[in-house]
């Protein structure tokens, strides 16, 4: 059977080439902070892509009911989708939306687990922005992933450290759950999604509530990481899930010099919690 990875990239270059998909130039800076690496670009997609929903018209159409068909790689599952992103931040960028309406800002399910592992289980990063102050540009319902070789090991291993549960050892808290690295598919997404109530728990929200404080989700295939947000923007950058793997992105390069003039460290702080604050209940 094909694999996504091979059937992304086929579907990413027949819409780079009819125009469904915007092409993507890049300007990257790379800092040093505090002994985080990280990578700031400004990318050109950024400045197409539209607002967030709740600054435009109610009327404006849901670009995922249904997706664009030369956008659309295929089914997954029977909830699923899975979607090109018309304005990546890198190639090969893809979304799993739902089939029909359900919001970003409730809790995810089983089955949205059980959906990211077949990415994950070809490697990448999976993300979640969990409302619009965590940087969500929809209301619909819609996982991230990107492949391998657009974070690098070094990044990833000391933004996303291994652990046990618990308040990963970072200065912005980020509650870290194990996760089984060579589980099933339905195994593996009952495992993720145990860890996410947990990361709930931790935060004193229901898995029960309609509608959950805004947060950031980042996933590997053997660690899951809740952040929770209460910012949007930095230096007038909106900052979504990958600011917290150390990968900030700006729609023009005036703004991408704005936040390299940043303690990038005491912002995501900022945008979030210092871990001191919740991991001693100061909240």
């Amino acid at each position: 059977m094909e694999r996504w990875s091979e059937r992304i990239r086929a579907v990413a270059e027949r819409a780079l080439a009819r125009g469904a998909l915007e092409p993507i130039i890049t300007e990257t800076l790379e800092q040093y902070q505090h002994g985080f690496p990280f990578v700031l670009r400004w990318v050109s997609t950024l400045a197409r892509k539209p607002r967030p929903a709740s600054e435009r018209a109610s009327k404006v159409r849901n670009p995922f009911l249904p997706p664009e068909p030369e956008l659309t790689v295929g089914a997954l599952g029977t909830r699923h989708l899975v979607v090109l992103n018309k304005y990546p931040v890198f190639s090969d960028h893809v979304l799993i939306v739902t089939r029909d309406f359900e919001p970003q800002t409730a809790p995810l399910s089983g089955d949205d687990f059980r959906a990211w592992h077949a990415l994950l289980a070809e490697g990448g990063l999976g993300f979640y922005n969990g409302g619009e102050i965590a940087g969500a540009s929809q209301p619909h319902r819609h996982l991230q992933w990107i492949p391998d070789g657009h974070l690098g090991e070094e990044q990833l291993g000391v933004f996303l450290p291994g652990g046990k549960t618990g308040w990963a050892a970072l200065p912005w808290a980020a509650w870290r759950e194990p996760l089984p690295l060579h589980a099933e598919d339905t195994d593996w997404g009952a495992a993720a999604h145990r860890a996410y109530c947990t990361a709930l728990a931790a935060m004193g929200w229901s898995p029960g509530a309609s509608q959950l404080p805004p947060y950031d989700l980042l996933l590997r295939l053997d660690r899951l990481f809740f952040i929770p947000r209460r910012v949007e923007r930095l230096a007038g950058v909106s900052v979504n899930a990958l600011g917290y793997a150390g990968s900030l992105f700006a729609a023009s390069p005036e703004k991408l010099r704005a936040l390299a003039a940043l303690d990038l460290v005491e912002g995501l702080c900022t945008l979030g919690w210092p871990r001191a604050e919740l991991a001693s209940g100061k909240r």
